[in-house]
């Protein structure tokens, strides 16, 4: 089976194991995620907001729990199916060779898709569906009436360490790092809350939409390694293995795979750029407007696709050159 599919066609007929294997386990995923999504945020009569903060981190936890046990819900609900045979039969025929030809044989296979996700894989997988509902978790059950419910004194550090690191015109010693210079203008609708942005920093809403920024802040590159551990080989099967093959065949065939490497990495380059400075309103609106907001902005998300992807784009682009290297000073020894 070959590395990569020439068109798309190809790979939607290419029926990998571990694509298939992939599509069950997003499922799963996917499910229990929805079932955290319809009650997260929940409010327990007699109770605290602070207690009520707690039944639904420990409700948090279990859903994240469900989403690890992905391979016994996969082995429960989809034993029948040709997916699970197809990867049943495999493991029998791997547990007859002997121990190098097993690794040669799962190395090849791995690296054209033969083989069901590994562990690392679908921890990728998993940390995924738990990053997202941890925001649902956030805007939901710790933000109420656009305030944070618990604001221990390491909440507060981090608060106050976002706002010495905002660059605001209402805050000329401010840092860089962040950026809400432009959330209160004549057409922004924090204005009928807000006259500053010094005011809206000091406000209840403020300060939880700097966790929340801080939160987007240290998750972006976690987000997208875990992206390229669950998704990353599909790459390769969508052409860029081709499109490396081809720049090593040739001088030609260099400069064209370069030029295309090159294209698609600056798109997604600004990707990356979008991604660091996006709106603060796509980390505002979800804590105003609930769970609303989160869907309505969810498609911000798929920049952190294109975030993995300049980044594959950058590894292949340095492994092209290298074997375009290699390949000239072998030709002229």
């Amino acid at each position: 089976m070959p590395h990569h599919t020439n068109t798309i066609a190809d790979w939607l007929v290419s029926n990998r194991l571990y694509e298939d294997n992939l599509f069950y386990y997003a499922l799963i995923i996917c499910f229990w995620f929805f079932i955290g999504f319809a009650f997260l945020g929940f409010e327990l009569e007699g109770f605290s907001l602070q207690q009520n903060l707690f039944f639904n981190f420990v409700f948090y936890l279990f859903i994240c729990t469900m989403m690890a046990l992905c391979p016994f819900w996969f082995k429960f609900f989809f034993s029948k199916t040709h997916t699970a045979k197809r990867e049943q039969e495999l493991q029998q025929a791997l547990d007859e060779l002997d121990e190098y030809d097993r690794a040669e044989v799962e190395a090849e296979l791995a690296h054209t898709g033969g083989l069901a996700m590994r562990p690392v894989q679908r921890w990728a997988l998993v940390f995924l569906g738990s990053y997202f509902l941890f925001e649902v978790f956030f805007i939901s059950a710790w933000v109420k009436d656009m305030a944070l419910v618990w604001q221990p004194d390491w909440v507060m550090g981090i608060v106050e360490w976002v706002r010495e690191n905002t660059d605001s015109r209402s805050l000329p010693d401010g840092g860089s790092l962040f950026d809400f210079s432009s959330r209160i203008g004549r057409d922004d609708f924090l204005l009928n809350y807000y006259q500053t942005e010094t005011e809206f920093l000091a406000s209840e809403l403020g300060k939880s939409a700097m966790l929340f920024t801080f939160w987007k802040f240290i998750s972006f590159f976690p987000i997208v390694f875990a992206l390229m551990g669950a998704f990353g080989l599909m790459s390769g099967w969508l052409g860029i293995g081709a499109i490396k093959e081809r720049s090593q065949t040739n001088l030609w065939g260099f400069i064209v795979s370069t030029a295309f490497l090159c294209g698609a990495g600056l798109m997604a380059l600004m990707s990356v750029i979008m991604v660091i400075v996006v709106s603060d309103d796509t980390k505002i609106i979800p804590l105003a407007t609930n769970k609303i907001g989160f869907l309505i902005l969810f498609k911000w998300n798929i920049l952190y696709i294109f975030t993995m992807i300049f980044l594959i784009l950058v590894i292949n682009y340095i492994l092209t050159i290298t074997s375009f290297i290699n390949n000239l000073l072998r030709s002229q020894q």
